[in-house]
């Protein structure tokens, strides 16, 4: 059913009197170091890796993807039907960067990142709207149009938990080890989920529907958003708000922390990346991602689906079908 073909060459705190933070958000945003294609006509989801050597990718005109970042090749075609390009709205890499989940409405495959490979194969009772990988990708939880979420055992293709909300859930995240799991709903509220017992520890209410929602590794910090709302970090086993980012009026669609979970990288439906440092809540700088068409009006890029750190840079894969590259100040 699925296909796969390997491609040799182809392609807020403010600081003190919020006057760092003033000065570092109007004076000091930059543009990337490099742009590369990863398609011609735009993309409707993608993720990359941890590492930042690796992404999967769902385009509009292309199918799905994989691709090595580092030599820029695109490796893989990833589709679930024979001879047809899928439409791809939902993809996730582990967090070991082993395995990619590639979704098409009710049906999800699984992929070998070294090999290309088709692992499983398999359908969920409704559609998938938003998905997220643990560690080593034996859990995948995945936010469905019947406002529930689930706890899906990839190896045995079968349901462990149900997290129910009352909306579609548009956002979702799960924690290295599987043990927490974080959704956001159309219900307008963000819950904390303890996926062994499949209980909440922690429901957070908002004013809006809630779209971006983002988990540490480590399961210890939690970020949620809801539209048009400012993000708020939260300690994971508190519940606590440790802090509220000063990005009122900014749309998140992506964000990841650090390894230790000392900083938090984010990206805009605008094209803007922000860099934070969560221990003062500083701004450490913004990035504006680059239109593919600079005579464009504005030259503004798409929507940043997907953020990673790497070294001394940021990676972003950006709606318009770009790759860029910023460097750290």
């Amino acid at each position: 059913m699925f296909t796969h073909e390997r491609l040799v060459k182809q392609l807020s705190l403010p600081l003190a009197g919020g006057l760092l933070l003033t000065l570092l958000s109007a004076c000091d945003t930059r543009k990337p170091e490099s742009v590369q294609e990863v398609a011609v006509q735009g993309v409707l989801s993608a993720e990359i890796s941890r590492d930042g050597s690796f992404a999967v990718v769902g385009s509009i005109h292309h199918g799905g993807s994989g691709w090595d970042l580092q030599a820029f090749n695109r490796l893989y075609n990833w589709n679930h039907q024979s001879g047809q390009l899928s439409t791809l709205r939902s993809v996730a890499l582990s967090g070991d960067g082993r395995r990619a989940l590639t979704v098409e409405n009710r049906d999800l495959v699984v992929w070998d990142t070294t090999t290309g490979q088709a692992l499983n194969f398999w359908q969920t009772g409704d559609k998938v709207l938003a998905a997220a990988l643990s560690g080593d990708g034996s859990l995948a939880v995945l936010g469905q149009q019947n406002s529930q979420a689930i706890l899906f055992d990839v190896n045995a293709g079968a349901e462990r938990q149900v997290f129910a909300h009352e909306a579609e859930v548009y956002a979702v995240g799960i924690s290295d080890d599987g043990s927490r799991v974080i959704t956001g709903a159309d219900d307008f509220d963000a819950v904390l989920w303890d996926a062994t017992r499949g209980l909440p520890l922690h429901r957070f209410s908002h004013d809006n529907q809630v779209k971006q929602v983002a988990i540490s590794a480590d399961g210890s910090r939690i970020l949620t958003q809801a539209q048009r709302e400012k993000a708020v970090i939260r300690d994971a086993v508190s519940g606590d708000a440790i802090a509220t980012l000063p990005l009122e009026y900014e749309n998140f669609t992506a964000a990841r922390f650090s390894a230790d979970a000392g900083e938090l990288l984010i990206g805009t439906f605008q094209g803007d990346v922000y860099l934070y440092r969560l221990s003062d809540v500083s701004q450490i700088v913004h990035w504006q991602a680059k239109g593919k068409n600079p005579l464009a009006a504005g030259a503004r890029s798409g929507a940043i689906l997907s953020v990673a750190f790497q070294g001394g840079s940021a990676l972003a894969l950006v709606s318009d079908g770009s790759f860029q590259r910023f460097a750290r100040p």
